[in-house]
């Protein structure tokens, strides 16, 4: 809604992959009044127009909400760790964060919208036959099942209605950083191949970054409250017909990757997460016109995913 009545946006994690697209998203309408949390690794060049605190979930001061009330806080500051010891770590950190910061922005005198930017690990394995609505049971797999425990608080604070709290679930992202470029376009660069992973049936739920942040954007602007919304573009496609589309479009060749190698070469949650099939659906249609895609097929996606990638070398 470009143009429209000024609001406070506070965006926590504004800086990683997800978070950059929002921010670049959100800067363009000047009807956003933008404020950051960020660590000191950030480049704050890139940043100089924006309104910014250093620090962390767990030591910002409360009394920056209250100077600077957000109408709508977008929450991406979600744990990370290398191994299972450091996510569960992390993860126990985060839940602990979380729940300090709920204290403070209900405590507020007009608490604002949170959109809490999730992902479709959230429902595990989804059969075929019955795709991942907003209202499916969660059922965290893979690197989810630590990440749940950051998120657990924010689910109770709306099930307790103490903030209006809205979950984006993106499913596969594709953008020219995260898992594509370290999972299908290093080993292309590598190899020579697109690599497709496990028996390549499993199903995907794919969207464009920016068309990601669109839609998280408009969530944050829905008119109503909603639990969740899952994030896509296109009608799930499988791994393999995903390869496929890319390695037509890199004049390549397909490499399968089954499942015991995979675990060899990356773990076992990673190859759980690479093998998860996961097909979303949704009961907000309208949500996802008014978030007018742009890149509405998966060849579109790719074409423009390579070209920022091409770009970058």
């Amino acid at each position: 809604m470009m143009g429209g009545a000024r609001r406070n946006v506070w965006v926590l994690g504004g800086t990683g992959f997800i978070g950059s697209a929002l921010v670049n998203r959100l800067s363009v309408d000047p009807a956003n009044l933008l404020t950051l949390l960020i660590h000191k690794q950030t480049n704050y060049q890139q940043l100089e127009s924006l309104n910014t605190f250093k620090g962390s979930l767990e030591t910002i001061d409360p009394v920056w909400f209250e100077r600077y009330q957000p109408d709508i806080v977008f929450h991406l500051a979600r744990p990370a760790g290398s191994n299972v010891l450091t996510r569960n770590l992390r993860s126990l950190r985060g839940e602990k964060a979380n729940m300090r910061l709920i204290r403070i922005l209900s405590g507020l005198k007009k608490p604002p919208v949170v959109v809490y930017v999730s992902g479709s690990l959230m429902y595990g394995h989804v059969d075929d036959s019955t795709p991942a609505y907003e209202d499916t049971p969660l059922n965290p797999a893979a690197f989810a099942k630590a990440y749940f425990r950051s998120e657990r608080p924010w689910i109770e604070a709306q099930q307790k209605g103490l903030l209006d709290v809205r979950f984006a679930r993106p499913g596969w992202i594709t953008g020219p950083g995260s898992w594509f470029r370290h999972f299908f376009w290093e080993p292309f660069l590598r190899y020579g191949k697109v690599p497709c992973y496990g028996d390549g049936r499993q199903l995907m739920s794919v969207i464009h970054i920016a068309d990601c942040a669109s839609m998280i954007d408009h969530l944050g602007q829905y008119e109503r409250p909603l639990s969740a919304l899952n994030i896509y573009a296109i009608p799930p496609l499988t791994q393999l017909e995903f390869s496929i589309k890319l390695a037509s479009l890199l004049e390549s060749e397909i490499e399968m990757i089954p499942n015991d190698r995979l675990v060899r070469m990356y773990g076992r949650t990673t190859a759980s997460a690479l093998t998860l099939s996961i097909p979303m659906r949704t009961h907000y249609p309208d949500l996802h016109l008014e978030s007018k895609i742009s890149h509405p097929t998966i060849e579109e996606i790719l074409i423009d995913v390579v070209r920022l990638l091409k770009n970058k070398q």
